[in-house]
């Protein structure tokens, strides 16, 4: 399904590339200028480097050439959410994750890792720390539903080594863990030994995520195009160029405009990180949000997101190699668990849906809130019934000896009887579906009160219970240590051994 005429598509192509070459982006690193000036691109006056359409058809053409198979990847994202699906495909998992999916229901947890968390029992927000970050890792770690979770922030930790130091404690406490991203690339070394360690793969560098993020308007800022300038040097070709406009604000408010600049943005950086490094992993991500001109907040909890993100996508797909993801919703903005955050999700959900023409994609949530800033495990049991629920759907029936009682329909026809009783749904009746949340019974003082805080209730004692089930994964005791040499490594480079 498509969103964009061919004329329509033409048009913004054409503007994308016009804005590149006329005006250009800002390098913030004279190594990468270098090689976009080497590959025929120009320095304006201004400084920014007009890109050249001749290094856009080159890695165009690069593109191209596992675009079918970038596509059959993106299939996973739908049900796993982009930071799993990423780790699933640098680690090979592909084929037996979609088998696993067959008949186990899976799903990630709370997004690319929060900062903050949302004390249910107290009511109030708290900044990540050490004993919460052990918590919610063994609270997934016990969850056998949660396939994957992210390394939360903690901010009792130094920032210089925080994200070394939570990744190898995260590993210890369970193996549900994928990349995460460097914030300063200095620690990218670290992060492809402690890939080299955990897989026993030479060269891996599996447990290196995040991307390099565009500053609006077209600028590859200094942290950004560091971290590019570090993974060449390291040996990783992975590039994965992600742009996160307020429409409104940073794009102009009108969609056409903000699919131009969002464009724009990410082929930009993509274009760089190809003159710098031909033979790379390129990819780029499209997360719009939109400004609520009420309040100035930026939101992702509206259509105009969906729609700017999947013109730019169709746009790649199209005229650049593809290779341009897009999560069906990037997190709702609700502060708090409950009604409004399942409403963003469901809401995000459908208009990706509708726009794809895809029924299949489940519910969105995994437990964030704040735009993916707050992590919250009452939210995260509320996502998760909402999503099992779905899972219990089956694409078709069964129809045999055994699923169709036609004896047993004429007999009781025949006696005018009922089947309630029955030998044939006794043996059946737990093949049914009940939710263990949203419960059919009246609501009662004594009982269930059957209201949004009964459900939260309930989801705060469940997690709790889950938690109480941890046991440690069984990793071996030299891993451990190796990866525990690491963090010390990287407490030394920063002067806090």
């Amino acid at each position: 399904m498509t969103m964009l005429t061919a004329k329509q598509a033409e048009c913004l192509r054409d503007k994308v590339c016009q804005l590149l070459w006329q005006k250009g982006m800002k390098i913030e690193h004279e190594q990468i200028s270098a090689a976009m000036l080497a590959r025929g691109c120009q320095q304006a006056p201004s400084g920014r480097i007009r890109i050249a359409p001749e290094l856009i058809d080159e890695m165009t053409a690069y593109q191209v050439k596992t675009q079918a198979q970038d596509e059959r990847d993106q299939e996973l994202h739908c049900q796993c959410g982009i930071d799993w699906a990423h780790h699933i495909i640098w680690n090979q998992q592909q084929e037996s994750m979609r088998q696993s999916r067959q008949s186990r229901f899976l799903m990630p947890a709370f997004d690319c890792g929060p900062t903050t968390y949302y004390d249910y029992s107290a009511e109030r927000l708290v900044p990540g720390d050490t004993a919460i970050f052990t918590a919610i890792k063994q609270f997934a770690h016990a969850t056998p539903e949660i396939g994957y979770i992210s390394t939360w922030y903690r901010q009792d930790v130094p920032r210089e080594i925080e994200r070394i130091s939570s990744l190898v404690l995260g590993l210890q406490i369970t193996d549900k863990l994928d990349g995460i991203e460097a914030i300063d690339p200095a620690l990218i070394k670290y992060l492809k030994e402690i890939s080299e360690i955990v897989t026993d793969r030479p060269g891996d560098s599996s447990y290196l995520a995040g991307s390099e993020c565009i500053t609006s308007p077209l600028i590859l800022d200094q942290r950004s195009a560091h971290d590019v300038v570090e993974r060449q040097r390291c040996g990783i070709g992975r590039y994965h160029v992600a742009s996160m406009p307020t429409i409104g604000v940073s794009t102009p408010v009108t969609l056409a405009g903000a699919v131009v600049m969002e464009a724009a943005e990410i082929l930009g950086g993509m274009a760089a990180c190809f003159a710098i490094d031909p033979e790379s992993d390129l990819s780029g991500r499209a997360i719009a949000l939109v400004v609520d001109m009420r309040n100035g907040n930026s939101t992702p909890a509206g259509p105009e997101p969906t729609l700017v993100n999947l013109a730019v996508k169709e746009l790649f797909d199209t005229w650049w190699g593809g290779h341009l993801w897009v999560e069906v919703f990037f997190s709702p903005f609700a502060q708090r668990p409950g009604l409004q955050a399942v409403s963003e999700n469901f809401c995000g959900l459908w208009r990706y849906a509708k726009l794809l023409a895809n029924p299949t994609i489940p519910y969105p949530g995994m437990g964030t809130l704040n735009c993916g800033g707050t992590g919250c495990p009452v939210q995260f049991m509320l996502d998760m019934e909402i999503r099992r629920s779905q899972f219990a759907t089956p694409a078709a029936i069964a129809i045999d000896a055994e699923q169709l009682p036609f004896a047993e329909i004429r007999a009781a026809v025949d006696h005018d009887q009922d089947f309630l009783s029955s030998a044939h749904t006794l043996r059946h009746c737990r093949d049914l579906w009940h939710s263990t949340l949203f419960l059919t019974e009246t609501p009662a003082r004594s009982g269930w009160a059957g209201d949004e805080k009964a459900l939260l209730d309930q989801c705060h004692q469940q997690w709790r219970e889950n938690l109480k089930r941890y046991q440690p994964p069984a990793r071996p005791e030299d891993k451990r240590k190796a990866l525990d040499q690491v963090r010390r490594s990287a407490e030394r480079e920063f002067s806090l051994a």
